[in-house]
């Protein structure tokens, strides 16, 4: 088959896959130089005859156009999604087996990209540690079983967040959240209240709770300081009830 035969054919046998991206970074890279040089000759030729002729000027106006155009591309693919591991590898063996004449293409990970996938949950540091410690069973999720198998069999953490990592997640931070009330009220409660051990007890708690809320749950520093500052409040209010 010719080229434009083994084209239609792979396009058509690859239709009801994800669409993946090569990022070229060194290509994009080169096009932003030279346009940046194109850029600093006009420039020196309007510093150096004081003026810009009108073809010149015709040419800066494509120049800049394009050269804006090519910084908004290269920010837009740095913003999809990288893909890593096989997933990466397959669809690089995959277009050069299919097509030969590309030679071989980058094996950078970083190179492939998607589009962001909407549906994928948020993670964050809690989340990312029960993916690695948990059976990997129950912390992948089919659809990454198919695009990450050798990863998933090789027990690698997923990328993904399964249903049943989020729903673990929410109810460890909810039941975090109730015991930072009620573990302290306690320890200040019995046996029997002192003004010292309610003291202790609420620097103790307030320093634990800002660290849970600033690196486990990665709240913002607005968010960390109100919440900080509320908790802190319940408890004294507390001890003052108490003492």
């Amino acid at each position: 088959m010719n080229y434009e035969q083994r084209l239609f054919q792979y396009t058509l046998s690859t239709g009801a896959e994800e669409p993946h991206f090569i990022m070229f970074r060194g290509l994009q890279r080169l096009n932003i130089i030279q346009l940046q040089i194109e850029l600093a000759k006009i420039k020196k030729l309007s510093s150096e005859t004081k003026q810009l002729p009108k073809t010149k000027s015709e040419e800066l106006t494509k120049l800049l156009h394009d050269y804006t155009n090519a910084i908004r591309d290269y920010e837009y693919l740095n913003t999809l999604i990288p893909i890593t591991g096989s997933q990466a590898r397959n669809q690089r063996l995959d277009i050069e087996q299919a097509f030969a004449e590309v030679g071989n293409l980058s094996e950078d990970p970083g190179t492939y990209r998607r589009l962001p996938d909407t549906s994928m949950l948020a993670s964050d540091p809690l989340r990312d540690i029960l993916k690695a410690v948990l059976p990997k069973s129950l912390t992948y999720t089919k659809r990454e079983i198919q695009r990450r198998t050798p990863e998933f069999l090789e027990g690698q953490p997923p990328v993904e967040v399964s249903g049943f990592v989020d729903k673990l997640a929410r109810f460890i931070v909810a039941f975090i959240g109730g015991a930072a009330l009620v573990v302290p009220m306690l320890i200040m409660r019995l046996p029997e209240v002192t003004l010292t051990k309610s003291l202790v007890t609420v620097s103790v708690a307030v320093l634990l709770f800002a660290v849970v809320l600033s690196l486990v749950l990665r709240a913002s520093n607005t968010d960390t300081m109100v919440s900080t500052a509320t908790y802190a409040a319940v408890l004294v209010v507390f001890v003052g009830t108490t003492s």
